[in-house]
């Protein structure tokens, strides 16, 4: 009895012995291929960059292709990446065997503001700083607004504290119909009223009151009618209570 309870349990053990041996080898295998040139970082896939290429962001996250996938810190490279001021949040992925995948939201440019000095800075939805730019660097789908104001330490100051919520609410509206590509300037220095040039050759006069929703609004259907007569040229002058004046000039 006891020779077969002794044989059974050589049985058991050489048994387990060998699985434990089997799980080893599948460890070390896998480990071995985790660690091989299969899964060596050889790409990186950037997407929904706007203002910021592809080169700048490859440089803002300081990777060096050719590493191990796994061996990347992805917080790391998102907390360098976030370093710029255009990005509003980001995130990093590992597409195997050998991509990372950084899907970028940047901040969302309203307008670039002007002041009276012309130094021309890019803002974003709240109407907040996001970076100084030289005139001949600005794109062409921004409006420029002319405005009073000063920069200290990268914060936007207002002359007039009630002139944030006014851009704020005209550069929604103006978003809102469409108009923000079709804007070129804005000048809002004057207290009383506004003066916006459209692209080719039409300006706007209209008054700077707390109907910016109206007047926007207005505005666009003028503009629009306009452009079935063909009509690409002149001024429109809002001010008036009742009516609307279009001239040739």
């Amino acid at each position: 009895m006891k020779g077969k309870k002794n044989k059974r349990r050589k049985i058991r053990i050489n048994r387990l012995i060998t699985l434990l041996l089997f799980i080893f080898m599948i460890c070390f295998g896998a480990i071995v291929f985790i660690k091989s040139d299969f899964f060596s970082l050889k790409h990186i896939k950037i997407i929904n960059n706007n203002m910021l290429t592809k080169s700048d962001i490859n440089s803002l996250s300081k990777v060096a292709i050719g590493k191990n996938i796994f061996t990347y810190d992805l917080k790391k490279i998102k907390s360098n990446i976030e370093e710029n001021p255009y990005i509003e949040s980001i995130s990093i992925k590992r597409k195997l065997p050998n991509t990372l995948i950084v899907d970028i939201k940047e901040k969302d440019i309203m307008c670039v503001l002007k002041d009276k000095k012309e130094n021309y800075y890019y803002i974003d939805k709240s109407m907040e700083y996001v970076d100084k730019v030289n005139e001949s660097d600005i794109k062409q789908n921004y409006p420029i607004v002319g405005m009073d104001f000063s920069v200290d330490e990268k914060q936007i100051n207002y002359k007039n504290k009630n002139d944030k919520k006014y851009l704020k609410a005209l550069m929604k509206n103006i978003k809102k119909q469409g108009l923000n590509k079709k804007i070129r300037e804005i000048d809002c220095f004057d207290e009383k009223q506004i003066d916006i040039s459209i692209d080719k050759s039409i300006e706007v006069v209209v008054l700077k009151d707390k109907n910016i929703d109206y007047n926007i609004a207005k505005l666009t259907k003028i503009l629009l009618d306009l452009e079935k007569q063909d009509i690409h040229y002149g001024k429109i002058d809002m001010t008036f209570s009742k009516y609307s004046l279009y001239t040739y000039e």
